[in-house]
């Protein structure tokens, strides 16, 4: 869990960058303290969620590896069978 004590950190920024933030901070009436700390913030959640995104990404595909290592294995032990009996899915008919 996170701290509900603030934590003061520094950081040293680029003039001109320091000059856009002062800028920016005052013309929505806050701190450049504050608004460097909230856009830190925003790219730490979207890090976050990128992060869990790959992860989803990463689970997805070894679940595929499963799939296919368990499907190499059914026809291996099926390869008289015919597909109907093993696969409840049915290729679709098109009429013309």
């Amino acid at each position: 869990m996170a701290s509900a004590e603030p934590v003061s950190m520094m950081i040293t920024l680029p003039a001109d960058v320091a000059s856009l933030l002062r800028k920016a901070a005052s013309q929505r009436g806050w701190t450049p303290e504050s608004l460097a700390a909230d856009c830190i913030a925003q790219q730490l959640e979207v890090a976050i969620r990128h992060r869990v995104a790959i992860e989803r990404i990463d689970q997805v595909d070894e679940a595929l590896i499963d799939l296919a290592k368990f499907l190499g294995v059914i026809h291996a032990i099926t390869e008289n069978a015919e597909k109907a009996d093993i696969c409840r899915y049915r290729p679709l008919t098109v009429s013309t």
